[in-house]
């Protein structure tokens, strides 16, 4: 059932502006510098050869990117959303994160919070805070008009519970549920309600804008997809909502001074583009040093999956590659997303690139060292993922370090030891018990410092257009989300989820109103619009014809949280007696256990009546459900 604000109150800006609803940002046309009926003749956009044509084009298909074409869409405007991941895998960080959103009952205790956590840095803007928060303080309306009936509020997380307007703050979620997608899925199910004004390119990634240099009017996308180059024209804005560059090392170690950190979300698709299609046409940078991290997880090497919150019970003492301690470990600043507090500061994290947790047989024979691995961690060993030696000078070498590096980690751990005696680090004054790393055998886990996600890309305005170094709108070109966001140093976790419904509105609006410095009309010539073979349909069921059955087995399919769940299930009478997972695009380091397990409990009980798998709930329930869906086929 939808909410009592009706999509129509939406379409137009004069609707939004009787009401007071969504409002605060200027429709941005851009200052002409030639008229379009003066340039008629030999306008730019006459001379480029199109394949597409729309009126706004959107970069990018997580939830900035959603809400951008929302937004775009229900001021009238026909808009194309491209996304660069094939539809299994697109979403990045907006599909992989907890799906919390940001809110606040109080729009001047919101002013008061984000200039709290800008502190004594010089941007934003008060006016892009202002607009920020305009929009914040309307974030659940926005979700209930979308369609989320029962939003829910989840305690404790607000970051920075000192500072000025935190009171009035709220982490939203579109039902009592979080970390299962459902905000992105909200988002994606709305854009296919608008499928006569929005169509879904996937495997389509925009490479380069197209620029009239005389004017500096962005007028298009260049877009690779199918093979082949696809320019697409944008009548009134293009939008970049692509997000950051976790996955692109070489920026890593240019903006940041990092090598190695991963994506925490598997944001394999984040690798900078909308950064340098922006810089092509102008743009300033902010925010490049500012990362939201989770800093010490494992990282599979083949697959480059990440655990989530290894660190949040870490058994062992943490030592660099040179064999000492450097830091509490029950302080690792995982709960203000890897910021810690330097000397009453705080900040990204300086840490080595090596990293291992040590600790000794009395630890590790109490459980599993990650909630998803083996009890005993035989199969990790194996793996080698987990290094085990009788001696620690077997372990340094193990670990591969040189003779200094063993020397230390010997130091460290009889130093360690001595703490634990005297029940005090006094080193590090790392909290709770102090475990001993003394009995034999002894392991290590090395650990690699993970991203939730980068903040930096092209500066933008309060009205989501991205700028110059002198401060001047690049004519028709806007932003949303992670790319260029607004945290200059500390962040609020929902605020980029919830950022990209913001920002998303604000230059969806921009974006889609009509410009008076081009030509409105189309530059076509009759010829038909290119349409990829990765064209999103909405609305389909999934097709189950091209698996093969046996008599008595039955397909089932079920929503997990990456997409849809096929299995096939066998039985006799009412008792399944084999079932099989034939299709999911789940994130393996955190459903891995529950695809592989499942269909087993399910066989052993002879009936979905089974426990799930801690820590992939949503994928363990998905899985009984696709079983009870094929079962209902009997």
């Amino acid at each position: 059932m939808r909410s009592a604000v009706s999509r129509r109150s939406f379409i137009t800006g004069s609707a939004l502006a009787a009401t007071g609803l969504f409002g605060g940002a200027l429709l941005a046309g851009c200052s002409p510098k030639a008229s379009a009926a003066d340039r008629a003749g030999d306008a730019f956009e006459s001379t480029v050869e199109w394949g597409a044509e729309y009126d706004v084009v959107v970069v990018g298909f997580g939830g900035a990117g959603a809400n951008s074409a929302i937004a775009a869409a229900d001021e009238g405007a026909s808009v194309l959303l491209l996304e660069k991941a094939p539809e299994a895998e697109a979403g990045g960080n907006s599909i992989a994160c907890m799906q919390l959103l940001c809110w606040s009952e109080n729009l001047d205790d919101a002013i008061a919070y984000v200039k709290a956590m800008r502190g004594d840095y010089d941007t934003p803007s008060d006016a892009i805070i202002e607009a920020y928060c305009a929009e914040m303080v309307k974030n659940k309306e926005w979700i209930e008009y979308l369609g989320a009936e029962n939003p829910a509020f989840v305690e404790g997380k607000i970051e920075y519970p000192d500072m000025a307007g935190a009171q009035s703050f709220r982490v939203l979620t579109v039902h009592e549920g979080r970390g299962d997608g459902a905000a992105y899925k909200l988002f994606r199910q709305a854009v296919a309600d608008r499928s006569d004004k929005i169509t879904v390119w996937y495997e389509a990634a925009g490479q380069h804008l197209i620029q009239d240099a005389l004017t500096g009017i962005v007028h298009g996308v260049e877009v690779q997809v199918d093979g082949q180059v696809v320019n697409v024209r944008a009548r009134n804005g293009v939008i970049l909502t692509t997000g950051g560059y976790e996955s692109n090392d070489e920026m890593l170690e240019s903006f940041n001074g990092y090598h190695g950190w991963e994506s925490l979300g598997h944001a394999l698709y984040n690798t900078g583009d909308g950064i340098k299609m922006a810089m092509e046409v102008g743009c300033d940078l902010w925010h490049m040093g500012n990362l939201q991290t989770n800093n010490f997880e494992f990282v599979d090497p083949d697959t480059l999956d990440c655990t989530w919150k290894y660190d949040s019970d870490l058994k062992g003492i943490l030592v660099g590659g040179n064999g000492t301690r450097f830091i509490s470990e029950t302080d690792t600043g995982a709960t203000n997303h890897g910021h810690l507090n330097y000397a009453g500061t705080w900040h990204v994290p300086v840490l080595p690139e090596i990293t291992y947790e040590v600790l000794d047989q009395t630890v590790f024979e109490r459980g599993p060292l990650y909630k998803s691995w083996s009890a005993d961690g035989q199969e990790e060993i194996e793996k080698g993922w987990i290094l085990k030696a009788d001696s620690l000078e077997q372990l340094a070498a193990a670990m591969g370090f040189d003779e200094e590096a063993a020397q230390n980690l010997q130091a460290e751990v009889d130093k360690w030891n001595r703490f634990c005696d005297e029940g005090v680090d006094l080193a590090y004054g790392r909290k709770g018990d102090l475990d001993p790393v003394a009995t034999a055998p002894f392991y290590a886990v090395k650990l690699t410092h993970t991203l939730v996600n980068t903040q930096g890309g092209p500066v933008k305005n309060e009205q989501g257009q991205v700028v110059t170094p002198r401060g001047e709108a690049v004519p028709h070109l806007y932003e949303a989300g992670e790319l260029g966001d607004i945290w200059s140093n500390h962040y609020q976790g929902s605020c980029n989820l919830g950022g990209g419904m913001i920002f998303g509105r604000i230059s969806g609006r921009n974006a889609a109103a009509a410009k008076t410095d081009n030509l409105q009309e189309s530059v076509m010539d009759g010829k038909p619009s290119f349409v990829p073979s990765t064209l999103a349909v909405f609305g389909e069921e999934v097709d189950l014809s091209s698996y093969e059955v046996a008599d008595g087995e039955l397909l089932g399919t079920a929503e997990g949280k990456k997409g849809p769940i096929v299995v096939k299930v066998a039985c006799e009478g009412t008792t399944i007696t084999a079932v099989e997972v034939l299709e999911q695009n789940e994130t393996p380091s955190i459903a891995g256990d529950a695809i592989a397990s499942m269909p087993a409990s399910i066989v052993e009980a002879g009936s979905v009546d089974v426990d799930v798998v801690s820590g992939a709930t949503i994928t363990s329930k998905a899985i009984i459900a696709a079983v009870e869906d094929a079962m209902s086929k009997a």
